[in-house]
């Protein structure tokens, strides 16, 4: 495997992605550097689409968030409302005043509180008893004393039931006779039972504290109740429009009754397409409003338009996506300008590499970059130098090879004739001439020392051989003389011993003799004795003592007579057994007589120039180590 497939890590994921490429791009470093360019693009891209919809996500929970946070605060901007014209109900409804008879007087006091002590908002202020008859109005601003309630808008007064001193009811939007849109608020009168002060508060101030239309351009907020109908609308504050639609039904039903299920939260619907609502896409925020004394749900319902409501989270993502798509360009472009004149730099490099394989040795290797690319022409041209000089000194050292194969082969030639000529000098003496010399000549230093060497060997094998006949020759006469003087010893050992085995044989007759002799005289002696004894007047004195000491020397004679029998035995053996060894060296001097035959026979074969004398080195009377002449040369 080559370097370039090496490095880099050659196995792991790298060993993977090999495997995976196809050879025709991993062969071309353009296409690779596009796909990489591609790659990155795309990664790029990916990272900034998701990061600018991350962004854009956040922004719109953002908005969102605020935007339920503005219907709770429309909610309770309503609440405080509805609570703040409850309270001052239940405040007018313990004036004693309006508890009288006379209705007149009631009406002016009415009039006077809503002029200095109600809220600026209050339409009207009616005073409504009720009974076992007809429900009519005991003082009004606007209305007859006398008149009745039922038939009228303000009926609804009558289906409520006032059991409690502080307890306020609260009707829903209805319109007055001069078409006020108006909220009423009726509260027990102190000290009756029948009487109720009915405050009719108009809602067009309510809505024109609502911040629909300020949050967003072209949004407005609705309060509706649980059937749809809009009870408070903010476009009916502006009275330069005419798209009040007040006590009408809104056109999203679903909307409303997500608004009323709600408790004490907000929600959000980002995305609506309703045109009885608005005319474009919009977004609504609603909440619920708690309304005590009413038996209604009412809502609030904040609308926007889409596009205003989310207008900087749109911009925000535009600008994200050119953002990203102008740096996955700039990189693109930035990337396929590098990569251009990297890869042309590449490709010129690799056209002036193949011009180099092909044998010109004398390209331009040049380039004005000092990147990496730059220092890869230089160590190309390097290359491209170093190359020239190892072809040059190639071509050198080709014709020194030559002239010292010339030499060599004048050296073989010469080497080889010297070679047969000593070979043939080599057989002769292995036939046997031992006079061949080999000449040296000076033409060869080895050769020579060779051939001085083998001469000298060839010398002191020719005197060795020599000395070898000579002592061969000396050796079986040797071996002749000791095989006759060992037989002839044998001989005279063997006569020995017949002689002496004789002398013993006399010997031992010798002491028999004597023995009996001895017994004889012990006999004599001891019938002297008897006849001594018988006889007492005879005395053998003396002659039986010269009787017995003979007899003693005969014993004595015969003792050594038979010693010398025993040493006549022993010298016998003796004799013997030195005729037996005398037997083991005649043989052993016929076998090295023999053997030097032998050794004569196959010596005689060599071919010297004249027989060496062969000295014995042994033996103190012969030259050589330890003798008187060791000083002085064999003779020759």
């Amino acid at each position: 495997m080559s370097s370039g497939d090496s490095d880099g890590g050659g196995g792991g994921a790298m060993g993977v992605v090999r495997t995976v490429v196809p050879d025709f791009v991993r062969k071309r470093f353009a296409l690779k550097f596009l796909i990489v360019l591609l790659v990155m693009g795309l990664a790029i891209g990916a990272v900034g689409l998701v990061g600018t919809q991350q962004f854009v996500d956040h922004t719109r929970d953002q908005v969102e968030s605020e935007y339920r946070g503005l219907a709770v605060q429309e909610s309770n901007l309503v609440e405080q409302w509805l609570e703040s014209n409850r309270l001052s109900t239940r405040l007018a409804s313990g004036d004693p005043a309006y508890a009288g008879v006379d209705g007149d007087q009631m009406s002016r006091t009415l009039r006077n509180r809503q002029g200095s002590q109600m809220p600026s908002d209050v339409s009207a202020m009616h005073l409504i008893e009720g009974g076992t008859g007809a429900t009519t109005f005991v003082a009004s601003q606007n209305i007859a004393p006398g008149s009745e309630v039922d038939g009228t808008v303000r009926e609804w007064v009558t289906d409520r039931s006032f059991s409690e001193t502080n307890q306020v009811e609260v009707s829903s939007v209805y319109r007055t006779p001069n078409g006020v849109p108006v909220v009423g608020f009726a509260s027990l009168v102190n000290g009756t039972t029948e009487r109720v002060l009915l405050v009719e508060v108009s809602t067009t101030a309510i809505a024109g504290q609502l911040q629909g239309s300020d949050r967003a351009e072209g949004g407005f907020t609705a309060v509706v109740n649980g059937t749809g109908t809009m009870l408070i609308d903010e476009k009916a504050s502006d009275p330069n429009t005419n798209a009040d639609q007040t006590l009408t039904t809104y056109g999203d039903q679903a909307t409303v009754d997500k608004a009323v299920s709600l408790s004490q939260a907000s929600q959000v619907d980002a995305s609506q397409s309703n045109n009885q609502v608005m005319n474009e896409e919009y977004a609504v925020g609603y909440a619920p409003v708690l309304v005590p004394g009413s038996s209604e749900d009412w809502a609030v319902l904040v609308h926007a338009p889409t596009d205003v409501l989310f207008g900087d989270v749109q911009q925000v993502q535009q600008l994200g996506l050119f953002a990203t798509a102008g740096a996955v360009l700039v990189m693109l472009v930035i990337g396929a300008a590098l990569g251009y004149n990297t890869s042309s730099s590449i490709d010129r490099l690799k056209g002036k590499a193949q011009e180099m394989e092909e044998g010109n040795l004398d390209v331009d290797i040049r380039s004005g970059r000092i990147d990496s690319i730059g220092q890869l022409y230089g160590g190309f041209a390097s290359m491209r130098d170093s190359l020239r000089e190892q072809i040059d000194e190639a071509e050198r050292a080709r014709k020194e090879a030559e002239v010292s194969r010339a030499e060599a082969m004048e050296l073989s030639n010469y080497l080889q004739d010297r070679t047969e000529e000593y070979s043939e000098i080599m057989q002769a003496c292995a036939r046997g001439d031992l006079t061949q010399r080999m000449e040296p000549e000076g033409e060869n230093e080895a050769m020579d020392q060779i051939a001085e060497d083998f001469n000298e060997m060839l010398t002191e094998l020719e005197m060795t051989t020599g000395q070898l006949k000579t002592f061969a020759s000396e050796v079986e006469d040797s071996g002749r003389s000791v095989q006759q003087s060992a037989e002839t010893v044998r001989d005279a050992s063997e006569q020995v011993a017949d002689s002496i085995q004789r002398i013993s044989d006399d010997a031992y007759d010798q002491k028999e003799r004597l023995q009996n002799i001895s017994e004889e005289m012990d006999g004599v002696a001891a019938q002297l004795d008897d006849f001594a004894a018988d006889n007492p007047n005879v005395d053998f004195g003396d002659s039986l003592d010269s009787i017995r000491e003979v007899a003693s020397m005969i014993e004595q004679a015969a003792d050594l007579a038979e010693d010398t029998m025993s040493e006549s035995e022993n010298v016998a053996g003796a004799a013997e057994e030195q005729a037996a060894e005398l037997n083991e060296v005649s043989s052993r001097a016929e076998e090295l007589t023999r053997y030097a035959q032998y050794l004569g026979d196959g010596l005689g074969n060599f071919e010297t120039e004249e027989e060496h004398e062969f000295v014995f080195q042994t033996g103190a009377g012969s030259p050589g180590p330890g003798g008187p002449d060791a000083d002085e040369p064999a003779e020759e």
